[in-house]
């Protein structure tokens, strides 16, 4: 009974000034919709982007010319790296024991695909590559069949597409030996890759490969490629890394004591490069929503200061028939601390139904972190203690024959 009698009565105060009750509670809500909502869409991103680099062979990787990941540019001393080239390819295949399988790869980004009257955005990743490219990327088949040696060899203007590509160009029809345009010519589709889904918010779908020999000769040779490399087994990976790395310094003839020219790539490097950012984005979103606690506070220790002040012959009867200065104090404190709690539970549900509006919306993943919420809650708490203290404080100390006198 000690602790309801205090809460009925902080209810009616906050009812009684509904608005200026919401107006106070703005900067709550603002602040724990901000912490709630990008921890809610962070994690989800994060929990796709695992999820997606888990289903990746973990005995594969890539040498590039460049860092790869999550990058602000290349610096000058990048810039001058020698390209990757396919007589390097060559030389893993043969000189590293470890090494299972090489496929040599280079992209064109940004093309279109057409058929009939139809033509996808420009927004197709193209790829020139060897046979191996499907195994060692995780791509599977699911119509038709790869690239195969004799294409290359050949130079055969046959070309693989992404399930999206085919649903575009193909709603109606079997893709499947139909001649397709690009940007450099006409294909014949011999395959349609598996369908892989979304992840932050776009499709994997719109990819397509052909030959790689056909892709230097139409898009020209003057480029650096990449080479995804796969390990004999998860257990050599290491070992694998290793011998590539000491094969491409030796070739390049890099002293020892000289940094490596060429990048290597492994999928944990992505998930490592994001957690990094997103953990910069965590600081910033608890920094904004901090500020916006604080300046809630003052909002809340202002509103109990005018309130102190009208209930003033309130105070003084209550001191007057016997109540304790303790009973006062507490009084205040509960009132401040619900009015920060219920804008600390409005921000929870906005923090959370916001984004999952904008997940269906933009097709972004979304996953409510409970630690976030918890500690969303114990923030508000601690703002309603902190700052309803002194008006709490004021209101004990009142003398109940002054407060009598007030008008």
């Amino acid at each position: 009974m000690l602790i309801v009698e205090p809460i009925r009565m902080a209810v009616s105060a906050i009812l009684a000034h509904k608005l200026r009750s919401f107006l106070t509670l703005l900067g709550v809500i603002i602040g724990v919709t901000t912490i709630i909502g990008m921890m809610t869409i962070i994690t989800g991103l994060q929990n796709q982007v695992e999820e997606q680099m888990s289903q990746l062979s973990a005995d594969v990787f890539q040498v590039q010319r460049f860092d790869a990941g999550i990058q602000l540019g290349h610096n000058q001393r990048d810039r001058t790296r020698p390209k990757v080239t396919l007589e390097e390819a060559q030389a893993i295949a043969e000189h590293c024991p470890s090494v299972s399988m090489v496929g040599p790869e280079v992209w064109e980004f940004g093309q279109w695909i057409g058929y009939g009257a139809e033509r996808t955005n420009p927004n197709i990743s193209l790829a020139g590559g060897y046979p191996e490219f499907a195994p060692n990327n995780g791509y599977n088949i699911a119509r038709g069949r790869f690239i195969t040696l004799d294409d290359v060899e050949r130079g055969r203007k046959v070309i693989v597409i992404g399930d999206a590509i085919a649903q575009k160009l193909f709603p109606f029809e079997d893709p499947l030996d139909r001649e397709v345009r690009l940007e450099r010519g006409r294909f014949k589709v011999i395959g349609v890759f598996e369908e892989m889904g979304n992840s932050l918010g776009s499709s994997n779908d719109n990819h397509a490969c052909i030959p790689f020999s056909t892709f230097t000769r139409l898009y020209g040779k003057s480029r650096s490629i990449n080479i995804t490399v796969k390990a004999r087994s998860p257990e050599v990976f290491d070992q694998a890394q290793d011998e590539v790395i000491s094969l491409l310094r030796r070739l390049r003839g890099l002293r020892t004591d000289a940094p490596n020219n060429f990048s290597i790539w492994a999928p944990e490097n992505l998930i490592n490069d994001f957690n990094n950012l997103t953990r910069w984005i965590k600081v910033a979103a608890v920094g904004i929503a901090g500020i916006s606690l604080l300046v809630a506070g003052i909002g809340i220790m202002n509103i109990m200061l005018v309130s102190v002040t009208e209930r003033t012959r309130e105070i003084g009867v209550r001191l007057a028939i016997g109540a304790r200065k303790r009973q006062i104090l507490g009084q205040f404190l509960v009132e401040a601390v619900i009015l920060s709690e219920l804008g600390g539970m409005i921000g929870v549900v906005t923090g959370i139904l916001l984004p999952l509006w904008l997940g269906q919306v933009v097709n972004l993943p979304v996953a409510v972190p409970t630690w976030a919420i918890v500690v969303g809650l114990i923030f508000c708490s601690l703002v309603g203690i902190g700052f309803g203290l002194w008006p709490a404080y004021r209101a004990s100390r009142l003398d109940p024959v002054e407060a009598l006198r007030y008008e």
